[in-house]
């Protein structure tokens, strides 16, 4: 049994096969890969998406990446001299800063990463207004999405209105207190509106309420059933207009401070904030393989998102209907283009597609048997 490795000969079948999907502007975009052997490599350019697609089948990365930018000069090393014209809103969510992702199955992580995405994506149309054929969703290959805003309003931002905007979606800059004053302009929509509707759904069940509150809690709900502006106060509580921001108390404002650390785990879109904030940032190729999985920098339809399964939908074509054989150290489990497979530790025939994943996620290695 002899160990090696493979990968580099099925990604280079697989892009003399296939078409990249090119970003606009290609010629204004820098380009950059990780080769199979070697760390990255950056700073070139191109003039046509037919010399970026020879320059791929040629070279074949493990890791393929464009500019979140435009430049004049995208091929200068210095990035004064590229002279930046502007740059795509971008956010990577990602498996690194979901709670707790490191004991999930690989299944689990997609799931929970998607759920994190129509957050972000809820908070793009609806609160920041951003139309929908505006936004381009894109599955990275690895362990969660990419979303870009491709809008004349946000080519020019600089890194500090990117990061209000992170800060935004992550739910960073928001306490009681500016809730607060926030609330008496009576939002129809947005943060505030959201977080309102939260704290009433919570004062209506007293069971859940208990969970806010640190200290004697029957003592706490008593106050609740004064009288405030000729109203019951929990009533105040329960209701979804603004006046309950108006009538609260030092202990009011504990609960609510427990309510907004909650809100903020079930409300917030874990985004990678640097992502958002780089003015220069380079991002995974539309339609190239990711080298951890072998599986596609794939388009998703923002309409279609809940829908979208990676393990089936971003698995290439080409490598369907042959099979490899890998060698793993441990059981593992994993259901992929509808079938789940259960293999135990040592060799294994597998289909091709499995065996790429398995071998670059270092969960076995691929094996030649003779």
């Amino acid at each position: 049994m002899i160990s090696y490795d493979k990968s580099l000969n099925y990604f280079s079948m697989y892009y003399k096969s296939k078409h990249l999907i090119m970003p606009d502007l290609i010629s204004k975009r820098e380009i950059g890969y990780i080769p199979f052997s070697g760390s990255m490599i950056r700073h070139l350019s191109f003039k046509s998406y037919k010399d970026v697609e020879n320059f791929v089948r040629k070279t074949v990365p493990k890791h393929l990446y464009y500019s979140s930018a435009y430049y004049i000069n995208p091929g200068e090393k210095r990035m004064n001299d590229k002279l930046w014209e502007g740059a795509e809103l971008i956010f990577d969510l990602d498996a690194d800063h979901i709670p707790g992702s490191e004991n999930m199955k690989y299944e689990d992580i997609l799931a929970e990463v998607k759920k994190h995405v129509l957050r972000l994506l809820n908070y793009l149309t609806n609160d920041l207004g951003f139309d929908e054929n505006n936004i381009k969703i894109y599955f990275s290959g690895g362990r969660g999405y990419h979303v870009h805003v491709i809008s004349d309003d946000v080519y020019t931002l600089d890194s500090d209105a990117r990061r209000e905007i992170g800060n935004y979606i992550k739910i960073e800059d928001f306490n009681i207190d500016n809730i607060i004053k926030a609330s008496r302009d009576r939002p129809e929509h947005g943060f505030v509106k959201r977080f309102n509707d939260y704290v009433s759904s919570i004062y209506s069940d007293e069971n859940l309420l208990s969970k806010f509150y640190s200290g004697d809690f029957d003592k706490y709900y008593k106050s609740l059933d004064t009288y405030r502006n000729g109203k019951k106060k929990i009533d105040i509580m329960r209701d979804k207009g603004y006046e309950k921001f108006g009538v609260i108390t030092k202990r009011d404002v504990e609960v609510l401070n427990n309510i907004l650390k909650d809100f903020k785990v079930n409300y917030s879109a874990e985004i990678d904030e640097p992502v958002t904030t780089d003015i220069h940032r380079l991002i995974r190729f539309p339609g190239s393989l990711h080298g951890k999985t072998g599986l596609m920098v794939t388009p998703v339809n923002i309409n279609e998102i809940n829908e979208f399964n990676p393990l089936n939908m971003a698995v290439p074509d080409i490598f369907m209907n042959k099979y490899e054989y890998i060698h793993l150290n441990d059981d593992y489990q994993i259901t992929m283009m509808n079938e789940h497979f259960e293999l135990e530790s040592g060799d294994n025939r597998v289909p091709l597609y499995l065996a790429l994943f398995l071998n670059g996620m270092k969960i076995g290695n691929f094996i030649e048997k003779k």
